[in-house]
């Protein structure tokens, strides 16, 4: 099969088209024809060597699985070959056929799209889990996320906004401040680089950081003492504060899709080009983007 391999950690260099052979499934696994897969930032960081540099090389990387079932092992329940079903695996995703652990796969609704599903994946399965379960957002209360132009971050507000948070900060910069603003006129949207936050808001009760170190910091004096702070790249000794780490399951992913399905939840879409190495080494090397980047197969 066509895979896209790291040959080592450093630029989009190291990023290489191989002929490989087609992967065998395990019990418990099903095998997925790929039709889309997106560009997350951990993948970028990953192949940079900045999320550590043991694993065996060479190495298929991506984290975003969305096609269609060709092959099922004989312990799954519930999946079929012809299912269409999206997955945040670790690694693996930048090839034809991928090997899938049924514990991680959500079926996709008729009315999503295999681009959808992908740029979801991991992104908005972790905005999630965030919001629902780690912070347990309610009804009426303050809340501050920053990155809201990011994927983890604008799905974040969305469901902030569902559940019926208020008032909704969030933090960004140019072109992402402006979608923003364009997109939810009730949303507090901060220019991080025009002002301070914490020069801006009194108090808030829940935040969620997606940008760790002094943002973090500086986040905790406007937490309220009974406030809840959740980050995706920082951790701190004060007790309101826990680090948040994905758990990838198809459970919270099919609750994501079901809410692309049911217009609750809008995926913003950068970009979609054929999958090949120069386009995933282009989207590897691109910045600033407001919305994913997403390679088909078909």
């Amino acid at each position: 099969m066509r895979a896209i391999q790291m040959t080592g950690y450093g630029d989009v260099r190291v990023l290489t088209e191989a002929d490989v052979a087609t992967p065998e499934i395990k019990p418990k696994q099903v095998l997925v024809m790929q039709h889309a897969t997106a560009i997350d930032p951990y993948d970028v960081k990953f192949r940079a060597g900045l999320m550590g540099t043991d694993s065996e090389m060479p190495l298929i990387g991506g984290s975003s699985v969305a096609g269609d079932i060709v092959a099922v092992g004989h312990e799954v329940t519930g999946f079929h070959i012809g299912d269409r079903v999206a997955a945040n695996p670790h690694h693996k995703s930048y090839a034809e056929y991928v090997p899938v652990g049924q514990s991680l796969l959500a079926k996709i609704p008729d009315n999503v799209t295999y681009e959808q599903a992908a740029a979801s994946a991991l992104g908005a399965q972790a905005a999630y889990q965030a919001i629902y379960d780690a912070l347990q957002l309610k009804p009426n209360e303050s809340i501050l996320i920053h990155g809201g132009a990011g994927s983890v971050g604008f799905t974040a507000i969305q469901f902030a906004k569902k559940i019926g948070a208020t008032p909704i900060y969030t933090t960004a910069s140019g072109k992402g401040a402006d979608f923003l603003k364009q997109f939810d006129h009730s949303l507090k949207v901060i220019d991080y680089k025009a002002v301070r936050f914490n020069q801006v808001i009194d108090t808030v009760d829940k935040i969620l950081d997606t940008v760790g170190g002094q943002t973090l910091t500086d986040s905790l004096t406007i937490l309220s003492p009974t406030g809840q702070l959740v980050s995706t790249l920082g951790s701190n000794d004060d007790p309101r504060v826990s680090s948040f780490f994905l758990k990838s399951s198809g459970k919270s992913l099919s609750a994501v899709l079901s809410a692309i399905a049911h217009d609750n939840l809008i995926v913003k879409i950068a970009e979609v080009k054929p999958f090949n190495v120069d386009n995933l080494r282009e989207f590897h090397d691109r910045k600033h983007t407001v919305g994913k980047l997403v390679l088909n197969f078909r």
